[in-house]
């Protein structure tokens, strides 16, 4: 099925931008312009009774109903200069030896991205277990239990060509709609060095038809060219992005496009951790070409099951027994 065969309540090509308010605290300087400058510290710092564990501020029904509707939400301020602060130290040591800390790619010419941070000892890990990340993507995507799959560091420095063209993340080993990517700014984020842009909506269509998105094949297919999409007033969704500041995050749909060009700027470098998680409606897909969770063989899981909470997939958020149910299981589901 083509995707222009969906008419999904989207009839608008605008660029919707978000104007960042001012932060609380200029965490975006605690460590320079960006996070250039190097600040001696140790890599695995602990938690700090000081370092919040709740979301700084509240999620709202705002905030789920747009990820529902558009797959995609911005979220300000959810975490603290405490936290900000010492990842932006953590990132500065990974960049200086990317290959120490975990597994390297994709990258392009100048850009460095490294993941699987969290398996080790440090911040990062830190970071997953003690952060109110899990709870703020839970409440966000109505799951009552997630867990954490992988991390990704991802750094253009200025000047950095590194473009990340259209994509979706549909190499993940799961099927389901709750397989969401928490991309925190460790950096000023903006136009000129390389904001993420969403294309709103477009989940329902790959939900809708139960496409996904990758090379030519079995059970995938390419997107279109959505660069020539832009400004067409018939094209039945919208472009969105924001620029951030340090401690802002953006929370986006498994299906959703997103794609992002190279630094132009000269001075500021963009640094973001993004961390993919999985809820209660997820499912196993051991399937040749997709990417395994370390440590773990992937085709000997169990096809359409619910990955069991592990070492490897653990269990970072719970909502509280005294909350209503937010997710239905599949069997209980009325047809």
């Amino acid at each position: 099925m083509e995707w222009g065969a969906i008419k999904p309540p989207y009839h608008s090509s605008i660029l919707v931008l978000c104007s960042p308010p001012k932060p609380r605290r200029r965490i975006g300087e605690l460590v320079g312009v960006g996070i250039q400058s190097p600040i001696p510290a140790p890599f695995s710092l602990q938690a700090r009774p000081t370092m919040n564990e709740r979301p700084l501020n509240p999620i709202t029904a705002e905030h789920i109903e747009t990820y529902r509707a558009d797959g995609v939400v911005c979220l300000r301020q959810m975490f603290d200069a405490e936290w900000i602060e010492r990842l932006q130290q953590a990132a500065l040591e990974v960049a200086a030896d990317p290959a120490a800390y975990g597994l390297t790619g994709p990258s392009h010419g100048a850009m460095i991205s490294v993941s699987h941070l969290w398996h080790k000892p440090g911040v990062f890990r830190d970071f997953v277990f003690n952060s109110p990340a899990g709870e703020i993507v839970g409440r966000v995507i109505e799951a009552d239990n997630v867990q954490m799959f992988h991390d990704h560091l991802f750094r253009k420095p200025p000047r950095s060509p590194s473009i990340m063209q259209w994509h979706a993340d549909h190499l993940w080993p799961f099927t389901g709609t709750m397989i969401p990517n928490l991309w925190v700014a460790l950096s000023p984020v903006n136009e000129e060095n390389g904001r993420i842009e969403f294309v709103a909506g477009y989940h329902r269509f790959c939900i809708d038809t139960g496409s996904r998105f990758g090379p030519a094949g079995d059970g995938t297919f390419r997107f279109p060219d959505f660069e020539t999409e832009r400004g067409n007033p018939d094209f039945p969704f919208r472009f969105v992005t924001w620029d951030l500041q340090p401690g802002d995050a953006v929370l986006f749909h498994v299906d959703i496009p997103h794609y992002s060009k190279g630094n132009d700027s000269g001075t500021l470098d963009r640094t973001g951790l993004a961390m993919r998680m999985i809820g209660d409606d997820c499912y196993w897909c051991p399937r040749e070409g997709l990417m395994p969770v370390q440590g773990m063989d992937l085709l000997s899981q169990p096809d359409g099951v619910h990955p069991e909470p592990g070492e490897l997939l653990p269990l970072i958020w719970r909502r509280p027994e005294d909350e209503p149910r937010a997710f239905t299981p599949r069997e209980e589901q009325v047809a």
